[in-house]
């Protein structure tokens, strides 16, 4: 699953426009000139959030381009005001993570959406425990991206890779391992590599892959990959 390719470019910084920031809700759709809500989409807005006429409601197309709506007296989004662009950078980040289990790749996604990784690869695990993995998260990955992009009101999506092989994420340009004993973290490491619970095998990582650190604490492997994509949403802010 993948909305995007991998390079595509992301929204700049930290700072989120008050508008969106204070939204009632923030959706994805797939038209901004006449939004219209799945039904999933409006469950969460008219029976959980209890929304009602008036409220002001963002929407964004996933690549950039948003607009402040409102709810009107039939619970559909009426669009008001223009369109806003965001910039974007010239260069993405990203978090490559090993399955722990069957049922944790799904929040490590969703977190990983939240602080603001522009790329998200589910490495292909090579242990049994967790061989299933991908075949249950194909149906699930790109509702858990809209989700979390609606959550944290971001307006592109990140772009989803599963079962990529490690070998292919190794030989990606800017590719590091997180290691506790590495190198500092710079800028020219722009996608982080996270084990699994234990760590790698001996030769499963080639030596020409840069080591780097991203912190002093011995953390579990689900811990390990969204503290890596925090360090790196805050070095390329």
């Amino acid at each position: 699953m993948s909305r995007q390719g991998p390079e595509v470019a992301h929204q700049v910084g930290f700072l989120v426009n008050p508008v969106l920031r204070h939204s009632a809700a923030h959706v994805v759709v797939d038209n901004l000139e006449a939004p219209q809500l799945d039904e999933t989409d409006q469950h969460h807005l008219f029976r959980v959030l209890r929304l009602r006429s008036g409220a002001v409601v963002t929407a964004t197309d996933g690549r950039g381009a948003w607009r402040e709506c409102r709810v009107d007296a039939s619970n559909t989004l009426v669009v008001n005001g223009a369109t806003t662009n965001e910039p974007v950078r010239s260069s993405t980040f990203g978090v490559a993570f090993v399955p722990v289990k069957a049922e944790k790749p799904e929040t490590t996604i969703r977190q990983l959406v939240e602080v603001g990784v522009d790329e998200i690869i589910v490495i292909a695990p090579t242990r049994r425990a967790v061989a299933g993995a991908r075949d249950r998260l194909v149906d699930r990955a790109e509702r858990i991206v809209r989700e979390a992009c609606m959550q944290s009101r971001r307006v592109f999506l990140p772009a989803v890779h599963l079962g990529l092989s490690l070998n292919d994420v190794c030989a990606r340009s800017g590719a590091a391992l997180a290691d506790p004993e590495g190198a500092p973290l710079g800028h020219a490491h722009r996608l982080l590599i996270v084990g699994p619970e234990g760590g790698f095998d001996d030769g499963e990582v080639p030596g020409s892959v840069p080591r780097v650190g991203i912190g002093p604490a011995v953390l579990r492997a689900e811990t390990a990959a969204l503290v890596a994509g925090a360090r790196l949403a805050a070095l390329h802010a």
